[in-house]
């Protein structure tokens, strides 16, 4: 840790998932910076993070790395975090499992170490209820959506000078408007999306429609659940399902004569990574109106909200994009207009890095608060876990 956090830049390490990538870390910062994906590292190069992942863990050697072998991988990574944590300014956790992991270990123990917690999804039952207890092992929260950051203020008990808002980030540099034949319907996404209701709204559509998935996850009550959206959707001639690498994507993106995200009933702002990405690809877009979905567009402005698990209403919209391109490619660049000046992954990094240097200068040494045990609301059961507002 550095002796004068003044004058020195904080020493930061990143706990993260490196998700379904099956690239070494090497690998993947060769083609981002060959342009062919997204700069997702640009944070950690910008702070110059030792990253903490799954890759880290799997090379741990000896009896160790044969104990973490046979340990959830992210229970490993919050051990290791804490292990390690005295020699860095600050920890960043870029999961709500992590997070979890990392806060509950860091408020059982008092540790001095500033905790970031990057999270977008604090409402689920598995984040918030724990958190309740264990809120002290963060001291800053940050989150893209509004609706969330309420969450961590009203239902946690964080204060909102430790719960910061920022605006989600887009990579403006691999998504950018592109001239292309634009031939398809597109849809994309992993996390609680509706791709049912979409089906039932191109029934008969004389236009291709390609959606970018494989596993949806959702939320179904307290437990969250995995769909392989390949095998389980029934869709007709005219709709293809299939996993699409980052340029391949992209080159959807470009096709596309409408993106839609059709969402189910919930309070994260899900699909905002498709949202973003087809608004700085200069496309018009659909998003079903959800709880959570309400920071980014604005309707009849830069896209089009549907009705919840409303086919007849999302078919509309389509058939009213489709039949007026004109007005279309004007929503288009509407939108990437917004995008430039709002969601940047450059104002995304560099707020981050403020807040890191902040957290390092004045509140990595302080002690813990001790745990704070939740009282249950009313006549002594535990508060609804509602998930749509």
């Amino acid at each position: 840790m550095n002796d004068d956090p003044r004058t020195a830049r904080p020493k930061v390490l990143l706990v993260q998932t490196r998700g379904r990538h099956t690239l070494s870390r090497q690998e993947r910062l060769d083609r981002q910076q060959r342009g062919e994906e997204v700069r997702s590292m640009l944070l950690e190069q910008t702070l110059g993070c030792d990253v903490l992942d799954e890759e880290e863990v799997a090379s741990t050697p000896g009896w160790q790395g044969m104990l973490y072998r046979r340990l959830p991988t992210f229970v490993v990574q919050a051990w290791e975090a804490r292990r390690r944590a005295s020699s860095y300014d600050v920890v960043i956790t870029w999961s709500e499992r992590h997070s979890v992991a990392v806060a509950a270990l860091f408020a059982l123990t008092r540790a001095k170490t500033a905790h970031m917690a990057l999270m977008f999804w604090i409402s689920k039952p598995s984040v918030r209820l724990p958190l309740r207890i264990f809120r002290s092992g963060i001291d800053r929260i940050v989150t893209w959506s509004s609706v969330q950051r309420r969450v961590a203020i009203d239902r946690i008990g964080y204060r909102p000078d430790d719960v910061l808002l920022v605006r989600h980030p887009v990579d403006l540099d691999f998504f950018h408007p592109m001239k292309r034949p634009r031939q398809i319907v597109f849809s994309a996404g992993s996390t609680m999306r509706d791709f049912e209701t979409l089906i039932r709204a191109v029934g008969g559509l004389q236009v291709p429609v390609r959606i970018a998935a494989s596993l949806v996850v959702v939320l179904r009550g307290f437990k969250v659940a995995a769909v392989d959206v390949g095998k389980e959707l029934v869709r007709p001639p005219n709709v293809e399902v299939e996993s699409l690498e980052p340029i391949a994507l992209r080159d959807s993106y470009a096709a596309a004569r409408v993106v839609v995200v059709p969402l189910l009933p919930c309070d994260i702002d899900a699909g905002v990574n498709v949202v973003l990405e087809a608004m700085a690809m200069a496309r018009p877009v659909i998003v079903t109106r959800t709880a959570g979905q309400v920071d980014v567009l604005h309707d009849g402005i830069n896209g089009y909200f549907v009705e919840a698990l409303d086919a007849q209403d999302l078919r509309a919209k389509i058939d009213l994009i489709l039949n007026d391109p004109e007005s279309a490619e004007q929503m288009g660049t509407r939108a990437r207009d917004y995008v430039e000046r709002h969601h940047s992954l450059e104002e995304f990094v560099d707020k981050i890095q403020a807040n890191v240097e902040g957290l390092a200068h004045s509140g990595g040494s302080r002690r813990r608060r001790p745990l704070r045990w939740p009282r249950w609301r009313g006549s002594g059961a535990p508060e609804s876990d509602l998930v749509q507002r």
